[in-house]
């Protein structure tokens, strides 16, 4: 045979050994769980897997792990290398109903049917012993910074995934039309010759059944009250220290605010928690942590096959960290965690999708430097504290963090702290959220960006927003800050095409008066384009707390009670941050090192910082910011935009600081606030 025939055949014969290597190497595989092999047999099999050249160490295959339909009782972590590449993927179930149901990775350690006995007369509350279930720690009441704190560590508790509240006073009156989701508060007593304090008096004497029911929570072992004290946007939990009659009658409640609550003024909102003597309604509990014992109130009569589940596993339920990439998390139902349910942390190229998060402690689905991560069609809901954070992205390097949070299902989250814990958290560079839904937030329904992070270069579109802000004041259905040195270095976000419905307060307000805004760019945030978005039915459509080049331009406005809320407090009372004694040039922050200076920090991020470079090309204005109507809300407009009707009778097309009744359209172009106001059309009533 010729040389070079017989190289021609070999060469064949090896490209041929190539490609079936190369398509056996990227073949799928699949694992099953099943009654004998559980999520975490799996896991452990597959490292044990590719450590032993099993699977390609080099991840040149799919690795599809199957969960069985039904309840797991673990937690899932993807903390290791030979993780990535990996899709965690439920298999569902059809019903007889015809609904679908997904397998649950429950986070929680149920009690047995067997346990429970009746503990009162009526036979409603139950008691059940918790000893030897393995639930050693049942974790703690917390206090901490009213707007900065989550705050919650306590075992929780749910009855077939509906996740139940501890035992307080008001108790919930899901029936009443005022809350969104029934939560119901009483209010502080606070005479104008004692000095504001981390205490209270009862608002009726002891003649009143409902405040001589608070002389018994002396007896609790750890009371607490939930209060919104010195503001109707920031809430808190403390420590009740004492619980006493005074001589005219009244109950006196005292607290420990060394943690961080804030102090009570006159008709602060107020309630009692973690009180075994007030476990006086469906749906609530009381875990006694001494005792090892269980006290419920069951929403119906409790079913020896009712799934009883307490929110013990810390953490998150499902744990993905930075060891790992390209993973992927879907149909699956996570639950009864204790902290949070999905935590991602650093791991690139994640992909949830089509996971119900449900009945845990703080938050429903986290991710933290998840660089392009894919979050895409889950449903998050009963939560104690935020739905969805998601954060990708630094603005000082400029790196992008490209996630996708989109057709996401969020609604009544905040179950626990109130606010600050909007449905969808959001901070970095260059992300989008895109068509989700929002809905039954006490505070915030998407809050971020700021001196809460980083927001640079973000777009939110298509989203709904609905009955945001119901139970407070002075804050957004969309929010974000620019305290801290951030109003100038947060840019080029887009806000376009979204719907904001019923946002305004409707549970009732103590301690001030003030509006809630759909769209609220607080503190003199900037650059923003705000464009073709619906308002339907909101207390003020949108708000600018001062700011620059905030374009507001093609949006509807229907039955809005003040359209814009134009406020140019730059020029006021927050000057120092812009002008006047603002000259430090650092960056951005409260640390040291670190400046609240917005000018100053606008400089030295586009004259000093790693993408100095980068930042003075996209916005040169940042260069001579200080210098170019310092302080006004200028290059900003409100032009092209349309309104209808009214809301409780009033309408305003533009508020100004001096009281919403004012049309402040003359008097900004009077004093020069190079603020544009133009094409803006009345419809008269809507149709």
């Amino acid at each position: 045979m010729p040389n070079n025939l017989f190289m021609f055949i070999l060469l064949l014969s090896v490209a041929a050994a190539v490609n079936t290597a190369r398509e056996k190497s990227k073949a799928e595989v699949i694992y099953e769980t099943s009654s004998s092999l559980s999520i975490s047999d799996v896991r452990e099999q597959i490292i044990k897997d590719v450590l032993g050249g099993e699977l390609d160490p080099e991840h040149n295959h799919h690795v599809r792990v199957l969960i069985s339909p039904g309840q797991h009782k673990t937690s899932l972590q993807l903390d290791h290398p030979a993780l990535s590449y990996t899709s965690w993927e439920g298999v569902p179930t059809t019903e007889a109903d015809g609904s679908t149901s997904l397998p649950i990775i429950s986070g929680g350690i149920e009690v047995p049917f067997n346990r429970f006995t009746s503990w009162d007369s009526s036979g409603s509350i139950l008691k059940a012993s918790l000893k030897n279930l393995g639930a050693t720690d049942l974790g703690k009441m917390t206090s901490g910074n009213a707007v900065a704190d989550c705050q919650h560590d306590k075992v929780g508790l749910t009855i077939n995934g509906e996740q139940l509240v501890l035992a307080r006073w008001p108790n919930i009156n899901i029936s009443d039309p005022t809350t969104a989701d029934g939560w119901m508060w009483t209010h502080a007593n606070v005479d104008d010759d004692i000095p504001i304090h981390a205490g209270f008096k009862s608002m009726n004497d002891v003649s009143d059944p409902d405040a001589a029911r608070l002389l018994n929570w002396a007896n609790e072992s750890n009371p607490y009250v939930h209060i919104y004290g010195e503001w109707d946007w920031a809430d808190a939990y403390a420590s009740i220290t004492s619980i006493e009659e005074g001589k005219d009658g009244f109950v006196s409640i005292e607290y420990d605010n060394t943690d961080g609550a804030p102090l009570t003024k006159p008709y602060a909102r107020w309630m009692g928690v973690n009180l075994l003597c007030e476990l006086d309604s469906p749906g609530e509990y009381y875990i006694d942590e001494d005792e090892q014992a269980l006290y419920v109130y069951p929403p119906s009569p409790l079913k020896r096959t009712d799934s009883v589940m307490l929110g013990y596993q810390p953490g998150a339920v499902v744990n993905i960290t930075s060891a790992v990439s390209n993973v992927t998390l879907k149909d699956v139902d996570v639950r009864d965690g204790r902290h949070e349910g999905v935590h991602v942390e650093g791991a690139i190229g994640v992909r949830v999708e089509n996971v119900i998060s449900h009945g845990h402690g703080t938050n429903g689905i986290v991710l933290e430097g998840a660089i392009g991560a894919t979050v895409k069609g889950n449903s998050v809901y009963d939560v104690g504290c935020s739905g969805i954070r998601a954060s990708a992205g630094v603005a000082m390097t400029l790196e992008k963090g490209e996630m996708r949070i989109e057709f996401n299902d969020v609604h009544h989250h905040a179950r626990w702290k109130r606010s600050y814990q909007p449905g969808i958290f959001w901070s970095g560079v260059n992300n989008s959220f895109v068509g989700n839904t929002i809905s039954v937030a006490p505070h915030n329904c998407m809050l971020g960006g700021g001196d809460f992070g980083d927001g640079v270069e973000n777009v939110f579109e298509s989203n709904s927003l609905a009955d945001c802000t119901f139970e407070t004041t002075d804050s957004g259905g969309f929010y974000t800050c620019g305290q801290g040195g951030f109003a100038f270095v947060n840019r080029g976000n887009v806000l376009r095409n979204n719907t904001f419905l019923r946002v305004r307060n409707t549970a009732g307000m103590g301690v001030q008066i003030a509006s809630s805004q759909a769209v609220y760019l607080d503190d003199q945030m900037s650059d923003w384009l705000i464009t073709d978005n619906t308002f339907v039915e909101c207390e003020v459509g949108t708000f600018t707390g001062g700011g620059r080049r905030n374009i507001i331009a093609n949006n509807t406005y229907i039955n809005v009670g003040t359209v814009h809320y134009l406020n140019n407090q730059g020029m006021n009372w927050d000057k120092d941050t812009v002008c006047d004694g603002c000259s430090e040039i650092k960056p951005p922050g409260y640390s040291e090192g670190e400046t609240v200076c917005s000018t100053g920090a606008a400089t030295w991020m586009a004259s000093f910082g790693p993408a100095a470079k980068e930042w003075a090309s996209k916005w040169p204005e940042m260069l001579t910011i200080g210098d170019d109507y310092c302080g006004e809300p200028a290059y900003s407009s409100l032009t092209d935009n349309v309104y209808c009707g009214s809301l409780a009778g009033e309408n305003y097309f533009l508020g100004c600081p001096q009281g919403t009744d004012v049309d402040c359209s003359n008097a900004a172009d009077e004093e020069g606030w190079m603020f544009d106001i133009g094409g803006n059309t009345f419809l008269g009533e809507c149709e």
